[in-house]
């Protein structure tokens, strides 16, 4: 946070800066967002934050407790669970239609994503491995050509990369673990194998996800 907004759409980029704060960390669960520090930094009016922190609470960012005012939300091993469990049932379908429109270019531009992944992971640049972690699922979801589907993906992917940036940091000491698993996938998509590519997706899940119950560290 400091930076001066300029453009037209106060509320889009006071929304999307306070997010990108919230899902790295640098504001923490039960942190108070008054309207007024928030508009100071920004160099703007209240009007556009107060329409910021309603889109937030309405994406589950942040809550409004009456007569206390706003602030970030917490999140549980509950959560967590639903979304990686939403995921292994909606991204198969993604998949499965992927493959379908799978052209050779779509297929290098992966292979680029996951090398690109695999060298940001090896540089421990945690920042890096997130965009293309979601760049990666969010290609395959485009390819799928299914607009609800991507757009209900859209909305996923900012809570995930959310918790992604939490799980990430305490479950996995090296960052291109997490990059790896993400191979068998690529394999299997040059392949054009469906079956193949879902079994290595529901595993990379599964790995992320046991990982987080063996630890057991969030509440």
């Amino acid at each position: 946070m400091g930076e001066t907004i300029k453009n037209y759409s106060l509320s889009d980029q006071i929304s999307d800066l306070l997010k990108d704060s919230i899902i790295k960390g640098e504001l923490k669960p039960g942190d108070r967002l008054l309207e007024l520090e928030v508009a100071k930094t920004y160099n703007v009016s209240q009007a556009p934050v107060r329409e910021a922190l309603s889109r937030l609470r309405k994406e589950g960012f942040v809550i409004h407790h009456r007569h206390k005012g706003s602030f970030v939300s917490n999140f549980s091993k509950k959560n967590i669970e639903e979304i990686y469990s939403f995921r292994e049932v909606v991204e198969p379908l993604a998949i499965t239609r992927a493959i379908e429109n799978l052209k050779e270019e779509d297929l290098k531009e992966l292979s680029r994503l996951y090398e690109k992944m695999l060298a940001a992971g090896k540089n421990n640049d945690l920042d890096e491995v997130r965009e293309l972690d979601n760049a990666f699922h969010s290609y395959i979801y485009k390819l799928a050509d299914h607009e609800f589907m991507y757009q209900v993906w859209m909305d996923l992917s900012s809570v995930s990369n959310r918790i992604w940036y939490v799980t990430s940091q305490i479950y996995f000491e090296n960052l291109d673990e997490i990059a790896k698993l993400h191979k068998p996938i690529l394999d299997a998509l040059w392949e054009r194998d469906v079956e193949k590519c879902i079994e290595a997706f529901n595993k990379h899940m599964h790995y992320v996800w046991g990982r987080i119950r063996q630890e057991e560290k969030l509440n």
